[in-house]
């Protein structure tokens, strides 16, 4: 390299570099969902029930749509306590439930928990197919950190009530008080609020226990968790805590709730559920249920295998 050439090449760097940065700008610009749509609002989403894929005009004005102000503020709380406990400390990624998801997933070598934040749900829920990929993944992020630019938290979790399933073809808070509680969404109680955040994690799955009004052991146990973090963040008084815990089992007290004492530490401890593999909230316990009857042909048959031992 002559004494020119050796001149040019600073220039020749920063201008090569100034070009990778433009490139990659324009490259962030044209991943990133067009969030900006939900300052005004409305915006065509695509559904995806048992039935198959629909698309519905979702956003203020429409028929469905409910304003956070005439929702139940403890719903609200139960199930930002429940989907994203940081919902108004991080600014639309929790870079803390990252590093700890990445930390179990290398544990558990597979990809067995997510971090997503309230507000990269409502992102994918309005802009993104329901296919997993790393490039869905980064969309996902980009649209929420911009998203939290934009809105208020507040304009977040509107969105996120009016958009977000509880069981199929349930889609949205309003439709969530009348199919369940027969009520409208301004009348839920922070019982009705903790339930519903208990069917969040698997709509399909979970709703139709729900409606069974029965706990099972696990659903306690997330219950109490649910409760005892809104007591903590101070969503909800003592009294109320208390009112919820005696009531919480459809009117019986959660298990392991006594009057005036502190809940036993297996009731409270963070709960990390796999994918695919949350317990069942909603319903009876398998091995809490009564042998069942065998029938005769059955008594018979057990019989006669035994006599051929």
């Amino acid at each position: 390299m002559d004494l020119q050439s050796f001149k040019r090449f600073p220039r020749n760097l920063f201008a090569a570099l100034g070009v990778l940065f433009v490139l990659g700008l324009v490259t962030l610009a044209l991943l990133t969902p067009p969030v900006w749509e939900l300052k005004k609002g409305p915006v065509f989403v695509v559904r995806w029930p048992k039935s198959g894929p629909q698309t519905f005009k979702v956003g203020p004005g429409q028929e469905s749509w409910v304003p956070i102000n005439y929702v139940s503020r403890h719903v609200i709380n139960a199930i930002v306590v429940a989907e994203d406990a940081r919902f108004y400390e991080h600014s639309g990624l929790d870079f803390k439930e990252i590093r700890s998801s990445i930390a179990f997933n290398m544990e558990k070598k597979r990809y067995a928990r997510g971090a997503s934040t309230i507000t990269q749900q409502v992102v994918k829920m309005v802009f993104l197919g329901p296919e997993k990929s790393m490039v869905r993944k980064l969309r996902e992020a980009l649209g929420a950190l911009v998203l939290d630019s934009i809105l208020g938290k507040d304009e977040i979790l509107e969105w996120y009530i009016n958009l977000v399933e509880f069981g199929d073809g349930v889609f949205g808070i309003k439709s969530a008080a009348a199919h369940f509680f027969e009520t409208t969404p301004e009348l839920l109680t922070i019982q009705d609020g903790a339930h519903l955040a208990l069917v969040l994690p698997s709509p399909n799955r979970f709703s139709r226990g729900l409606r069974q009004k029965q706990l099972t052991t696990f659903g306690h146990r997330r219950y109490a968790q649910i409760i005892e973090e809104m007591y903590k963040l101070n969503f909800i008084t003592s009294a109320l805590r208390e009112s919820a815990l005696a009531t919480g089992d459809f009117g019986k007290p959660i298990e392991g709730y006594n009057p005036n004492e502190d809940m036993k530490e297996e009731f409270i401890d963070p709960y990390v559920a796999l994918p695919g593999d949350e317990p069942q909230p909603f319903g009876k316990d398998k091995e809490k249920e009564p042998p069942r009857k065998k029938k005769r042909s059955q008594v018979r048959q057990d019989n006669i295998g035994k006599r051929h031992d």
